[in-house]
């Protein structure tokens, strides 16, 4: 038998043919994991496809192991895994690298010893001698940690030197790193077998008073003794109800009256939770619910148009409610994790331990665990019907999926920027729903241009939620115009008299603000006064951030910081100014402006955990905060009820980006943040701060006039052929060369021209051109609708693969993304 596996590696031929041996027939399956050498290093792969014909004209290697018999990937998701390797022009096992946790993906560690010739006399050299004592001093010691205690990266030349001259030994050791939790639990001794010895015991220790006190305690709490299979009682239980030490136990362990045994227990919550029905709808919900219902019978996705506050999640509640019904899973997404606390909160009310969480600021051993449950693997006895999650939680090894939903569809953190694959998660949810045969539901009360345009002619079915739910109304926006505000001298700071005046009047009446402001940090740059003088990042071509909590310069890109300068390292002046304005700069203002003012930043700088998520949300909710300063992590779907001023403290810094999507963007932010406003009773007021209120994206925002938007943005997108009426894909090219990246960047624009003519766009260098050190150049090719998608992305691929098989460009990175 023979086995076609998916390795979490970059492999452009997808899958490696390995023999199965005879011993692993019977319990190999598709979808199960494995252990195989690559290039001798052991990895964990799955198992894409068994069959019985031999494999030519090579010779494969044999599977060392079976790590799970039972499936680890199902047949939805390896269909998935093979459409996104397809459609983002990736490999398989880039996907499996993403979609699988850390803790499932085993990896083999380099150990270094030193070999039984180490006695003999070896001429080495000074730096094999520095690397000889390290290895003695530790007897074993993995690559990764003798890189670090030598201080040395370039050591792998060394250590094949002294391995051919015998002086030390490499192993490969295959490692997991999941670490399951174990709980200690006590039990009666198997030697007591009956009621005559545990008499005897007890007797025993009549002058062992806290030793009897133990068996006591542990005898009260079982009715009926099974001495074949006695009761078992936490450890920690068991001492901290009875008050002793864990030396006394140790005593009755020696003594043979307890014994111990270490059990595997879930990390997951198992506390029951008390729920209650959804509630009733508003008659506008109802018709939302009903218009969704009548999609769902022709088509199988639907976008939900409603106004922020309408109470879109209690419609989603109730599609919830009738897949459950059906025996179905769920899958609730989420743009970002921030998010998940509060929506968990409400859905734990409703559907109790049936909800799931699963993103990445889970721990690995919790992802892990959560994965299993999906899965059937669990160790709680609840298995989890709903799981809300960032975009990673569509990997999940769902089995019976029936809806999907896609909260604030529109948002730019469904796009996968980071690492490959590139893909979108709500495209991509759209078409894990058609794998299952499930639905998938769009909620936004700003759709993105592409989602509209699909819903306007037919493509997707469209419901609307036009109006707040209760009593609420739509937050009154105003602009106040910047220019005017300094020529009056009406500017405290960054902020407007205007703008002031209602923020004095809100914490008066006891209600709270956000203010956004859409940059991390104290303040963007630093620039010496004398000669101008910016202090730039070592790695990339951008200006550090200064960061007053640390005091310190950051890059926002690659993480290099150094401490802040006292003098310019241009001219020596001390004339250094803090340029621009960042959240931290703001809250220190509010702190001058209200000095008894509770005041919190929510951005990512601040958030790094997720109890910081948790406990930041829980402050502001409780009123523990009155003034929360963001960025746009504070305009998604939040849902504060006491918010009555939000304030936007620059507007005209969004819609000046290089980006076809930058006027949608902005016009989504402004939207979305001031739906943060006014969500109950109490009228909401906007302040949009702006140096062009006349600005046709803020005039529509003030007008909360998203179809005027939608129709202006969507003649633009014609006319200069973007998305919808054109695809895209962008070719990212690096490399350290500045001269080898643009010979390799125009043979590629080049070649691509020969096939594409006129929709091939530059290459041109980004604004940012240097990341890490590689300088980036970047080339874009549109593609018409009519035009064959699989067949441009074939050409391209060959495009590409001719010019990196040339010497010269055999370590230029490149990088495909599919609808930038």
């Amino acid at each position: 038998m023979y086995a076609d596996l998916i390795l979490p590696l970059f492999l452009p031929q997808q899958t490696l043919t390995y023999s199965v041996p005879d011993e692993l027939i019977s319990d190999i399956t598709v979808g199960c994991s494995v252990v195989a050498l690559v290039k001798n290093k052991m990895y964990s792969a799955i198992v894409q496809k068994l069959y019985d014909d031999e494999p030519k004209p090579y010779i494969v290697k044999p599977i060392i192991s079976i790590i799970d018999k039972n499936i680890v990937v199902n047949k939805y998701q390896l269909d998935f895994w093979k459409w996104i390797a397809e459609y983002y022009m990736c490999t398989v096992g880039e996907v499996m690298a993403a979609a699988l946790p850390n803790g499932l993906r085993l990896q083999s560690k380099t150990h270094i010893s030193l070999s039984n010739l180490c006695d003999n006399e070896f001429d080495i050299t000074e730096r094999e001698a520095e690397l000889y004592s390290i290895i003695e001093e530790n007897k074993t010691i993995t690559l990764q940690d003798l890189i670090k205690k030598s201080r040395k990266k370039t050591i792998i030349t060394t250590l094949k030197n002294m391995l051919e001259k015998g002086i030390i030994c490499i192993d490969e050791n295959i490692e997991s790193k999941y670490k399951p939790r174990l709980e200690t639990f006590v039990k009666l001794s198997k030697t007591i077998k009956n009621e005559t010895e545990l008499n005897e015991k007890i007797n025993s220790l009549k002058k062992a008073k806290i030793q009897e006190k133990l068996l006591i305690y542990y005898l009260s709490l079982c009715e009926n003794i099974d001495f074949i299979n006695p009761p078992k009682i936490q450890k920690k239980q068991l001492l901290n109800n009875t008050q002793t030490s864990a030396a006394a136990l140790n005593e009755c362990i020696k003594k043979q009256i307890f014994e111990t045994e270490n059990q595997q227990i879930g990390r997951l919550s198992t506390e029951n939770i008390n729920t209650h029905k959804p509630y009733e709808l508003s008659d506008a919900q109802e018709t939302a619910l009903n218009e969704i219902n009548k999609n769902f019978e022709t088509k199988n996705t639907v976008l939900l148009h409603g106004v922020t506050s309408s109470g879109k999640t209690e419609v989603y509640f109730k599609l919830i409610e009738t897949q459950l019904q059906q025996g179905k899973q769920v899958l609730y997404l989420l743009p970002e994790i921030a998010l998940t606390q509060q929506l968990l909160t409400r859905l734990q009310k409703v559907f109790g331990n049936k909800v799931g969480v699963f993103h990445s600021k889970y721990s690995e051993n919790e992802r892990v665990e959560v994965y299993n449950n999906i899965i059937g693997n669990k160790l709680l006895q609840q298995q989890y019907s709903i799981v809300i999650g960032a975009r990673s939680a569509m990997f999940l090894p769902f089995s019976n999926l029936g809806l999907i939903i896609v909260d604030e569809e529109h948002d730019a953190s469904y796009k996968q920027h980071d690492v490959v694959p590139f893909y979108n998660a709500r495209d991509s949810a759209i078409f894990l729903a058609q794998i299952h045969g499930a639905k998938t539901i769009l909620g936004s009360a700003t759709p993105s241009i592409e989602s509209y345009y699909n819903a306007l002619r037919g493509k997707y079915g469209l419901a609307r939620l036009s109006e707040r739910f209760g009593d609420a109304m739509p937050p009154k926006v105003e602009t106040v115009n910047i220019i005017t505000a300094y020529k009056k001298n009406q500017m405290n700071g960054h902020f407007t008299a205007i703008l002031l005046d209602a923020m004095f009047e809100s914490l008066k009446n006891n209600e709270q603000i956000i203010l956004f402001q859409n940059r991390r940090g104290f303040a963007p740059y630093l620039q010496c006064e004398d000669c101008g003088e910016i202090p730039h990042c070592k790695h990339c071509n951008v200006s550090l951030t200064y960061h007053k909590n640390t005091n310190n310069l950051r890059c926002h890109y690659c993480g290099y910081s150094e401490n802040l300068h006292e003098k310019c390292t241009n001219c020596g002046s001390e004339k250094l100014n803090k340029k621009g304005v960042g959240t931290e700069k703001i809250n220190d203002e509010l702190k001058i402006i209200f000095p008894k003012v509770r005041t919190a930043i929510f951005d990512t700088d601040s958030l790094r955990t997720r109890n910081a998520y948790i406990r930041t949300i829980s402050e502001f909710e409780n009123h523990d905060t009155d003034i929360l300063v963001g960025t746009q992590m504070v305009s998604k779907g939040l849902d504060f009820g006491n918010v009555r001023i939000v304030g936007i403290l620059n507007a005209d810094n969004m819609l000046n980006f290089s980006d076809f999507r930058a006027h949608e963007r902005a016009f989504q932010l402004m939207m979305q943040v001031g739906g943060r406003a006014g969500r109950r009773k109490k009228n909401g007021r906007v302040f949009i701060q702006t140096y062009n209120p006349e600005n046709k994206i803020i005039r529509d925002v003030v007008d909360d006039n998203y179809e005027n938007f939608f129709a202006r943005e969507i003649t633009e997108r014609k006319n200069f052929c973007y998305p919808p009426f054109y695809r895209l894909i962008n070719i990212t090219l690096k490399h350290y060369n500045q001269d080898i990246l643009n010979n390799a960047a125009h043979a590629i624009a080049d070649s691509m021209r020969k096939f594409f003519g006129n929709n091939v766009l530059g290459p041109e260098y980004p604004a940012i051109n240097k990341i890490q050190n590689k300088f980036i150049s970047t080339i874009l090719l549109k593609i018409e609708q009519k035009t064959s998608l699989a067949q441009t992305k074939k050409i391209l691929q060959q495009c590409i693969s001719q010019v990196q098989l040339q010497q010269q460009f055999k370590s230029v990175i490149v990088l495909i993304d599919v609808d930038p």
